[in-house]
């Protein structure tokens, strides 16, 4: 991805920032020695994002593939969005109550269907595409 560490390192001058301001405000050690390292740990991953890779600091689209190469991404998995939300209301009902774990078990197996339907739909998809294209023998029409 690219530009990939400018939106972090932008996040940990705005956490910067806000560290500041809670440390003149509060000066209590242990709030600011935990705001103190979140805001360290955000810097770190934004720059190992920079060290890993150049190109997470440049901005704008990436290069193109190389020609014969394709690569097909979803835009939007709604299974996996659902398996997210079901496992979110299973934790917050251990807290809140049972109505939300019984709630997001039953989400959490529909959406793990959906995202098998969309593996399986992935795999015929890429299946086809891979698959020589058959040619009408001389004189056939199609």
């Amino acid at each position: 991805m690219r530009g990939g560490a400018i939106p972090v390192l932008a996040w940990a001058c705005i956490l910067g920032v806000l560290f500041a301001g809670n440390w003149v405000w509060t000066g209590d050690r242990t709030q600011v020695a935990a705001f103190g390292f979140a805001v360290a740990l955000v810097v770190l991953c934004g720059v190992s994002l920079a060290l890993a890779n150049r190109s997470a600091l440049r901005r704008g689209a990436p290069p193109p593939p190389p020609p014969g190469q394709t690569q097909e991404m979803p835009e939007l998995s709604y299974g996996a969005l659902g398996a997210a939300i079901g496992l979110a209301a299973i934790v917050f009902g251990l807290a809140f109550g049972h109505f939300l774990i019984y709630f997001g078990a039953g989400l959490f197996v529909l959406s793990i269907g959906r995202v098998a339907i969309e593996l399986r739909s992935a795999r015929a998809s890429d299946r086809r595409r891979r698959r020589p294209a058959e040619r009408p023998a001389d004189g056939e029409r199609r």
